[in-house]
């Protein structure tokens, strides 16, 4: 790739250590409208969106974990605005920084963005417990790649951003394949996960799960926290693919509108197919 390079050595820096970077206002103002317009269409349809505004009267209110709508029928991922996004320069130059300048899958046919869209959806925001990572550990100990979550919108805290644990990809690369789940597993012997991951159902509402967000932990070396991705249009989050992450509830008064992409390494893609058992 021949970018030029955007981010900062702090940037770069802030990102081997937590495996998470927010770049304010990265995206182009003409890219996120196009992308909010292309968005915003299907739900105009519906009545969510009237007059420049929210609807939320439109449809019966959901209850977390229900987010509202099944975003792959009502607003679907086949909108070019949404492709031309993610391979904006800018943000191809600060994927191709944090890769090392490695190849990676690009938006095609089967790989487009995904819209991410939370409709309020609870009364007192909380942790929840659904914590995961979406690739597996590597026998080579490299990241498979980054994942990017872009805001179409303002997402305030306690508004449905995504959580993320920051410097949790560090842990387990042990150079031996571990698929998501036996990852999941093997975090909770430590407290600071076991908690975080509790299934009980009537743990999630329980007011003291609120106050996981201000815990920190460490596992050995690394140290670990809690991060809400919140943000305004053209702001975005990466985050490395073997981050430990999960979606909130949405307390606030609006809905989440973000879009999310995979920027996986291509060089790795049969390690990654090895270690998931796929071959």
């Amino acid at each position: 790739m021949t970018h030029t390079h955007t981010l900062t050595t702090e940037q770069r820096d802030a990102f081997k250590r937590d495996g998470i970077l927010r770049l304010d206002g990265l995206l182009s103002a003409d890219g996120v409208r196009h992308a909010r317009e292309a968005v915003l269409r299907p739900l105009a349809r519906i009545g969510l969106w009237q007059a420049d505004t929210w609807n939320l009267d439109a449809m019966p209110r959901p209850h977390w974990p229900d987010t509202g709508l099944k975003t792959s029928e009502v607003i679907g991922n086949r909108h070019p605005e949404l492709a031309a996004l993610v391979e904006e320069p800018a943000l191809a130059a600060a994927v191709d920084t944090l890769l090392d300048g490695r190849p990676y899958e690009r938006p095609g046919p089967n790989r487009r963005p995904q819209v991410l869209f939370t409709l309020p959806n609870a009364q007192t925001w909380t942790v929840p417990s659904g914590w995961h990572s979406d690739r597996p550990r590597l026998a080579s100990g490299q990241s498979p790649g980054v994942q990017l979550f872009a805001f179409l919108d303002l997402v305030a805290a306690r508004g449905g951003g995504t959580l993320a644990v920051a410097g949790s990809h560090h842990l387990l690369n042990e150079g031996r394949p571990i698929r998501p789940s036996q990852f999941r597993k093997l975090l909770c012997a430590d407290r600071f996960f076991a908690d975080l991951m509790a299934t009980d159902a009537s743990a999630d509402s329980l007011p003291h799960r609120a106050e996981l967000f201000h815990r920190t932990g460490a596992v050995g070396r690394v140290r670990l926290h809690l991060v809400e991705m919140t943000g305004a249009p053209g702001y975005v989050w990466l985050m490395d693919l073997r981050s430990l992450h999960v979606g909130s509830p949405n307390a606030a008064d609006r809905p989440r509108m973000m879009l999310t992409f995979r920027y996986e390494r291509s060089d790795l893609l049969q390690e990654v197919a090895t270690a998931f058992g796929w071959h």
